[in-house]
């Protein structure tokens, strides 16, 4: 009896003890712009142009318009206007060295006029948030993906962004 009590004592300690591990792990992440000002979690409302990738050049005349939600711990939202050839995207952004200075890759999903799944595109990106925190530039590179995975197209792309309030 007593060694079951000890047994079922020790395990719950250890439960414990490692709930507290990951909850303290993750306010380590939280707090990841603590001194840096606002820092990049929230809504933003982004206004990207893609351009040549060797000349910076506009390739389309009018940019799009998304928003992007970035959460606490490093999950990102990429919301966009109705489409039936591309779903919404999904991320993660981290805090980059340097001031201000942050990174994030966002996946979609690709579809064709039919509404079949074609692939997926990949967007890596770089920010830099300005000394206000309500505004942001950034650069980025995209990957077009056939359903394998495989890369059959590149493009890039520049951005401004105004943090919603």
């Amino acid at each position: 009896m007593k060694q079951t009590f000890l047994t079922s004592v020790l395990a719950l300690l250890m439960a414990v003890g490692g709930m507290r591990i990951s909850v303290s792990c993750q306010s380590v992440s939280d707090k990841s712009d603590k001194g840096h000002g606002p820092g990049l979690v929230g809504v933003w409302v982004t206004q990207v142009t893609r351009i040549n990738c060797d000349t910076g050049e506009p390739i389309v005349a009018a940019p799009n318009r998304i928003q992007l939600t970035f959460a606490k711990g490093g999950t990102l939202l990429e919301t966009i206007g109705p489409s039936t050839v591309r779903s919404a995207g999904n991320g993660i952004w981290k805090r980059e060295p340097g001031l201000n200075e942050y990174s994030y890759t966002v996946r979609f999903m690709r579809y064709d006029a039919a509404g079949s799944f074609v692939g997926s595109g990949v967007v890596r990106a770089a920010i830099t948030l300005d000394v206000t925190g309500n505004h942001y530039t950034s650069t980025a590179t995209n990957d077009v993906l056939d359903v394998n995975g495989n890369v059959i197209g590149s493009g890039c792309a520049t951005s401004v962004s105004t943090r919603f309030q």
